[in-house]
């Protein structure tokens, strides 16, 4: 805004704010912003840091809950465990290739 510009009008902001949700609206096909997609680098370490732990805690819930259930305890807490860890593993990675297209 220069020194002569006559100040912004409500109907003015309203138009700009109209004009930047229809830019920044995510489209039908679950690409762009606001569909799930972490757009800064801090969401992305926490994506993927959320990713690993679920895939953990998933795998050493089923494990421990199979181990009191069969009495084999801590056979299925190990075996759940590790398969956790690999499936949050994976999902980290397949993230990571996500990062490195966008």
């Amino acid at each position: 805004m220069t020194e002569g510009d006559p100040p912004p009008t409500s109907k003015d902001f309203a138009a700009r704010l109209r004009a930047l949700r229809e830019r920044v609206r995510p489209s039908d096909d679950g690409e762009g912003p606001g569909r799930g997609v972490p757009q800064t680098a801090a969401g992305w370490v926490f994506r993927l840091s959320v990713e690993l732990v679920v895939g953990l805690v998933v795998g050493g819930g089923i494990g421990w809950l199979l181990d009191r259930w069969l009495g084999t305890s801590p056979l299925l807490l190990i075996l759940f465990f590790l398969v956790g860890a690999a499936a949050g593993m994976y999902n980290v990675v397949r993230a990571a290739r996500e990062i490195n297209r966008g």
